[in-house]
């Protein structure tokens, strides 16, 4: 390739380069390497004279020669050199090259992947983030990742430097993500669908007249049918009704038990209230099985009942029933958020559960639910269901991207987006209402508090806060009695607020940062059909910050990673733990023919059946016969009781070696949301000059490490807190002594608030009152496990552990 071109400095030289290698890379030309030539014009042509390759002259017809054997490229605007290529009938083409390239002699060719705007300037990326270095110190991936988004230098540098970003919009927002092409097609109207009038009076009566088009697209696709069904869509599409229009078609159709299955107790309750507002008035009853609820006020008006033909349950209240072989009847079944098989602590007894329910009552229509997900198709065809997809949006959502300096910097961006969005009425009549999430729940509750002290409507929300607190904010949200919410990205999938506005006060989950699913969730909950007209999602970014130490990127990398995310695949394999503990449960649900226990439907083993049934029987859990396996009543124990085998195991040996009952507990079952009060955090990292860890056992470590500074600390009343700390901890088990701490005032008749309090004041140890109440009730529950597996092995330690248990939950 040679490109030709004209120095600027002299009117009738060209300089002619011979290129070798990607030119659109970039490739460095020296000085030694560069033909200049000139030329005259004599009658209509143009000739070449005086040639040189460095110092060296050489001939023109040379020149002419290389020119007839190379492709031959000019700039734009260069026409003169056209002409005289033209009077030696050589053919060429037009490139265009970075300028700012040139001054350094790198020849780079730009395309429309490699190039953007500066001023009237046309320059490569690369060049447009030296620019932007110059200007703003910011990672270069960062900026050319914003650089390839926005192809023009200046408004990356207006975006980085913008004062009120609320009055830019055009800069501030990254896309736009609107309707696609199933949005376009016609939307059945409820009037039309085959479904018994008495549902579609209710229908009607919530106001709905026709279905979204993830609806339309499910009922083309076999719902009303009987077809099993994927529903693969983003948050707040739809999908509910979706479930309801076939569960309760068939309910009145064929009187069979109509499941709804959620992963979180929020979201049961919820659900549970929902259904039996409308479905009880046809007189069918409606049931809530989560398995919590023995710690602090019985509600005596939620029904439990098996004989209702509506049960609302997370994934672990309905597999209990399984287990216990108390369900019977099942028409339809509705897996909420089946997404959740990618989840760690949640992918392998979903999958079980799943498994078991195809295989006990394959003739129930099943429709799994799902958020956007990378591999729908493999999906459907492992669960053996007609797979409904929709990519679009019931309204369109707007990203935008806002670059803070600090924290500060951040609240005052939350307080004008509150602002503005509550002044903002939509056309149905509602006000615009802010979903902010951040990094931990002090910092939830720090923002509201904040946003509070400047005149604002907020409360924060989290899974430290008891059930009843919790239903207030939501409430008094739907009801618009509150501007905003700031809840953390650890409850980001069961909370359901109606918000017209997403704000993503940072980008990380305690110590980790977000990853796409989490950040698809939680961008799917700003706008609402029939609510609001658009949805709106802030990033709230601060150039180079990480929020833990072990964080390799920073928040400005993040975000534009979660940005370009793609959905990830669903995917399940089992540990051997975890397979242990579903084969037992399958076996516990009544499934004893070993080829049946094979055919049950996992899409996660992946050890061989033979080898899990003998180290179950190795633990004396299951007896194996010919082709038959039979459940021990120490099986049965530890399958009902959601236990890995292994840990059952070590349940029994505590239990036969009279290990003290808490000892046994804090081995298994730790409380470990214990952290330093941030006041004496604050504190002491100021005065050692060194970061405190917020989590207790961490700060107790450090604390001691640092005794000898600490005695001479001239803050008596700090010291004196010192002291009093390492003294009640020294020499004991911590882990065991807060347990310990916490059952004894829990003992002593205290509610989870007060216990939380009482740690506050008299050890300077700050927990979450929602914490202390779901950690009592999964003691209540491990509590029970270890009397089963007492009441086989240990008469008289089930007696103690008995005793206990009824002491924590009727104190």
């Amino acid at each position: 390739m040679i490109i030709i071109r004209k120095p600027k400095k002299k009117k009738d030289e060209i300089e002619i380069v011979k290129v070798n290698g990607k030119i659109e890379d970039g490739v460095e030309i020296k000085d030694n390497q560069k033909i200049f030539a000139n030329y005259k014009k004599i009658g209509n042509k143009y000739k070449l004279y005086r040639c040189r390759l460095g110092d060296k002259l050489i001939q023109p017809s040379k020149v002419i020669e290389l020119l007839k054997r190379e492709d031959i490229f000019i700039l734009k605007g260069n026409e003169e050199i056209g002409e005289l290529l033209k009077s030696y009938n050589l053919k060429f083409d037009y490139i265009k090259l970075c300028p700012f390239c040139l001054l350094k002699n790198i020849y780079k060719r730009l395309t429309r992947n490699n190039r953007c705007k500066y001023g009237n300037l046309e320059i490569c990326i690369d060049c447009g983030v030296r620019e932007i270095r110059e200007e703003v110190k910011i990672n270069e991936e960062f900026i050319e990742k914003f650089l390839r988004r926005f192809k023009d230098v200046d408004k990356v540098l207006s975006l980085l430097r913008i004062r009120n970003p609320l009055n830019n919009p055009e800069l501030t927002r990254y896309d736009i993500i609107t309707c696609s092409k199933e949005d376009k097609i016609r939307n059945y109207k409820i009037d039309e669908l085959n479904i018994p009038e008495e549902l579609r009076k209710i229908i009607k009566d919530r106001g709905i007249y026709e279905l979204l088009p993830v609806q339309t697209l499910a009922v083309k696709g076999g719902l009303l049918k009987g077809e099993d069904l994927l529903i693969v869509s983003a948050t707040s599409s739809g999908k509910t009704l979706i479930g309801e229009l076939a569960g309760i078609k068939n309910l009145i159709e064929k009187g069979k038990k109509f499941l709804f299955l959620v992963p979180l107790v929020a979201l049961a309750n919820q659900k549970y209230l929902e259904f039996k507002e409308r479905y009880e008035k046809l007189g069918f009853k409606v049931s809530l099985r989560v398995g919590l609820g023995r710690i602090g006020k019985k509600s005596d008006d939620i029904e439990t009942s098996l004989d209702a033909e509506i049960i609302v349950g997370t994934y672990e209240g309905i597999d209990y029933l399984i287990r216990t072989k108390k369900l019977k009847d099942v028409g339809t079944v509705v897996i909420d958020e089946i997404h959740s098989l990618n989840m760690e602590e949640r992918g392998a007894r979903l999958d079980g559960l799943i498994g078991r329910l195809r295989f006990l009552f394959k003739d129930a229509q099943k429709i799994y639910l799902s958020a956007t997900i990378g591999n729908p198709k493999e999906l459907s065809k492992q669960l053996n269901a007609k797979l409904v997809l929709y990519n679009g949006r019931p309204v369109p959502l707007e990203r935008h991207i806002i670059f803070c300096k600090n924290e500060f910097a951040k609240l005052n961006i939350i307080r004008d987006i509150v602002k503005r969005e509550w002044q903002t009425i939509s056309k149905f009549g509602y006000r615009g209402q802010c979903l902010i999430f951040t990094y931990s729940r002090k910092r939830a509750e720090y923002i509201a508090k904040s946003l509070k002290s400047k005149g604002i409507k907020a409360e924060f929300y989290h899974g430290g806060m008891e059930y009843l607190r919790r239903r207030k904010v939501e409430e008094d949200f739907a009801n618009q009695k509150i501007q905003c919410v700031v809840t953390t990205a650890a409850l980001s999938a069961g909370v359901d607020f109606p918000a017209s506005t997403v704000i993503l006060e940072s980008l990380a989950m305690g110590a980790e940062w977000l990853n796409p699913a989490e950040f698809q969730q939680m961008c799917g909950r700003a706008g609402r059909k029939g609510m609001h007209e658009i949805g709106k999602v802030y990033l709230l970014v601060e150039i180079g910050k990480k929020y833990h130490m072990k964080m390799e990127n920073t928040e400005d990398e993040v975000a534009f990673k979660l940005l370009n995310a793609v959905p990830e695949d669903v995917k399940v394999e089992y540990s051997e733990d975890e397979e242990e503990e579903q084969i037992l449960a399958t076996i516990s649900a009544g499934i004893e023919n070993i080829k049946d226990i094979d055919r049950v439907p996992y899409l996660g083993r992946v050890f061989q059946l033979n080898k899990i049934l003998n180290s179950l029987e190795s633990y004396s859990m299951i007896k194996i016969y010919k082709d038959k396996v039979k459940l021990t009543n120490y099986g049965k124990s530890v399958a009902i009781s959601f236990l890995y085998p292994k840990i059952a195991e070590k349940i029994k040996e505590g239990v036969l070696e009279n290990k003290p009952i808490l000892e046994l507990i804090t081995e298994i079952m730790p409380f470990e949301n214990v952290y330093i009060s941030n006041n004496l955090k604050v504190k002491l990292s100021k005065i050692l000059n060194i970061n405190i860890p917020s989590r207790f056992f961490d700060a107790l470590e450090v604390i001691r490490e640092n005794l000898q500074k600490i005695e001479k600390i001239g803050d008596k009343k700090l010291k004196d807190d010192l002291i009093s700390i390492i003294v009640e901890f020294e020499g004991v088990n911590v882990e065991e002594k807060i347990l310990e701490l916490i059952v004894n005032l829990r003992l002593s008749k205290k509610t989870p608030g007060q216990i939380s309090k009482t740690l506050y004041m008299d050890y300077k140890i700050q927990t979450y009152s929602g914490d202390i109440y779901y950690y009592l009730e999964q003691l209540l529950n491990l509590l029970d496990a270890i009397e089963r597996i007492a009441n086989i092995f240990n008469k008289k330690y089930a007696e103690n552990v008995h005793k206990l248990k009824e002491r924590i939950e009727n104190p």
